[in-house]
């Protein structure tokens, strides 16, 4: 990432919108937002299957959920903050993972320019084929700046996308099961 290109491109929005980027509350913005975007992006050129490596070995196949897992990503339409939680529920096929490992694969795709409802389907994907699982379900929910502070100013909108992978495409009682541990 070339911290130096985003400071100077940065310094020129300062002065594209009228404000005196030499200005004391400004003076090192550029390198703030600079810094910042380092940490925002940080899952590009990242692979959220490099997370899924270290599995457990197991013969049961019940339902594993993880539920609740804070994120936040930026809108790739226009560069704002959507933030909320993240759900999910798989079927073990002879592996399972640590919680930790999942919630990585969710920040390397969150910290990317993003959209919901892919960052939902690359999750699903990466857990499905990392896993080899019998199923995977990944529902986000998440509020967005971008619909909040522009266009259709609604404070109190949020979004909920669902992906499924494996025998939760099909099974609609499996579906019906873990939306109600979901509760």
């Amino acid at each position: 990432m070339d911290l130096k290109k985003i400071e100077k491109s940065f310094a020129s929005i300062i002065d594209a919108i009228g404000e005196d980027k030499n200005r004391e509350g400004l003076i090192n913005t550029p390198e703030r937002v600079a810094q910042s975007y380092s940490e925002f992006f940080s899952g590009i050129d990242k692979d959220p299957k490099d997370m899924l490596q270290k599995t457990i070995l197991t013969d049961k196949k019940d339902i594993v959920i993880e539920k609740n897992i804070d994120f936040y990503s930026m809108c790739e339409h226009h560069f704002l903050p959507f933030f909320g939680t993240v759900d999910i529920a798989y079927i073990p096929n002879n592996k399972i993972i640590g919680f930790g490992h999942i919630i990585s694969a969710l920040e390397v795709l969150a910290k990317r320019p993003q959209l919901q409802e892919r960052l939902g389907y690359q999750l699903a994907d990466a857990l499905y084929e990392a896993l080899q699982c019998e199923g995977v379900m990944v529902i986000v929910k998440a509020k967005h700046l971008c619909m909040t502070m522009r266009g259709s100013k609604k404070e109190n909108s949020e979004i909920i996308t669902t992906s499924c992978r494996g025998c939760f495409e099909n099974d609609t009682l499996r579906k019906i099961e873990v939306i109600n541990l979901l509760k």
